[in-house]
């Protein structure tokens, strides 16, 4: 867990690739080789958004890092893309927008806001 959290908030300088070791997969799978994979899971503030159903990969992935006190802290406040290539690479991209664009918005909302009351 703590090389992923570091690469997590490494993610805020670009996407950050990890390549994990084929044969600790196959001891984990009982011998079996099996191409695993997943294309995209995204954790937003903390919540998984898109479906991982079809991946059980992905899933528990997802329950691990939410399990983890630190990374769940880290999680809440970023939006973080994961996906898992047949290579055994992961791929954790920060998402999360930048400060700029969140008070454009929040100024949009607000503006919005004050038109609808009048």
């Amino acid at each position: 867990m703590p090389l992923i959290s570091l690469f997590v908030k490494k993610s805020v300088n670009g996407p950050q690739k990890i390549q994990l070791n084929q044969t600790d997969f196959e001891r984990a799978l009982g011998g079996r080789k099996l191409k695993l994979s997943f294309s995209r899971m995204e954790i937003n503030r903390g919540r998984i958004n898109n479906l991982i159903k079809n991946s059980a990969l992905a899933k528990e992935l997802a329950d691990v890092l939410l399990e983890d006190n630190a990374m769940k802290a880290i999680l809440r406040t970023r939006n973080i893309c994961f996906a898992f290539t047949g290579g055994n690479e992961l791929i954790i991209t920060d998402e999360t927008p930048a400060a700029t664009e969140t008070i454009e918005q929040k100024e949009n909302e607000e503006a919005t806001e004050v038109e609808s009351n009048n």
